[in-house]
């Protein structure tokens, strides 16, 4: 194994569980549809999305996990966000996904995610979401996409900084090639942005978090979500009644019809 696969194997580690989302107020409002998504080097990425039971859209959202994180559970944040199409995609070697993981593949297939939803919905109103890991990955898509709200739920500086907070992990982070620069890319993005931060994260200090937030071009809208940790902030109430407020505020067009939804 080279040490590209090892470094990917160590930083994306491995899905154990799926941790469910306890539903909201809009519960059985939507319908989940599956998809596979095969890529040029035969990888195959494993898909799910939540429509509108009416088709009626008027925000999609792509969402990203953190490390270690089954992302099945993602479409079901439409139980607190009506009218959005929710579309989210394990990593590569995550759930029934295949391949090998590694910075430069989940970036290349962010953007071909991005394509395959916007073949199948109109994506005038995009928000893109991130947890952990995948805040770098959203806000590498972001420079790419320009969606007009940009949800990160526990960002970082970048995977050598994570590393030094770590006992011992001084001597590693010099040898990190899968870097996740996430303040690097956070410059480059100039929409709205909210930052959501767990009460309790043993994981990512709230000052590498705050520090990433300075480079954003727009002050964030931040909140800390009380009685939570860096694991379960994405599927707590609290954090997703946030989500849910940002996303629909603004909203260009209240009820606009997204084009036809494709078989996958």
């Amino acid at each position: 194994m080279n040490l590209e696969s090892l470094q990917g194997r160590a930083i994306f580690g491995k899905t154990t569980r799926i941790r469910p989302l306890q539903l909201g107020p809009h519960a059985g409002t939507y319908r989940i549809e599956s998809h596979r998504l095969e890529r040029p080097d035969g990888a195959v990425l494993e898909g799910r999305s939540s429509r509108p039971l009416d088709d009626r859209v008027d925000t999609v959202v792509l969402y990203f996990g953190g490390r270690n994180e089954n992302v099945v559970w993602a479409p079901d944040m439409a139980s607190f966000n009506p009218r959005h199409a929710i579309y989210a995609f394990n990593y590569r070697g995550f759930g029934r996904s295949t391949g090998r993981a590694s910075e430069s593949r989940a970036k290349a297939d962010a953007q071909a995610i991005h394509e395959f939803v916007a073949a199948r919905e109109s994506m005038a109103d995009l928000a893109i979401v991130g947890r952990s890991l995948g805040t770098a990955v959203a806000l590498w898509l972001a420079r790419e996409a320009r969606p007009r709200r940009l949800v990160l739920m526990s960002p970082f500086e970048s995977v050598a900084a994570v590393l030094r907070t770590r006992r011992l992990g001084w001597l590693a982070a010099p040898l990190v090639t899968q870097r996740f620069d996430g303040v690097e890319l956070a410059a480059g993005y100039e929409g709205r942005t909210l930052v959501l931060l767990a009460g309790t994260d043993t994981s990512v200090p709230h000052a590498h978090s705050r520090r990433l937030c300075a480079r954003l071009p727009e002050a964030p809208e931040l909140h800390v979500i009380g009685g939570v940790t860096h694991q379960s902030l994405p599927r707590s109430p609290g954090a997703q009644a946030a989500i849910a407020r940002f996303l629909s505020s603004g909203s260009p067009v209240a009820g606009r019809s997204s084009r036809p939804s494709a078989a996958a």
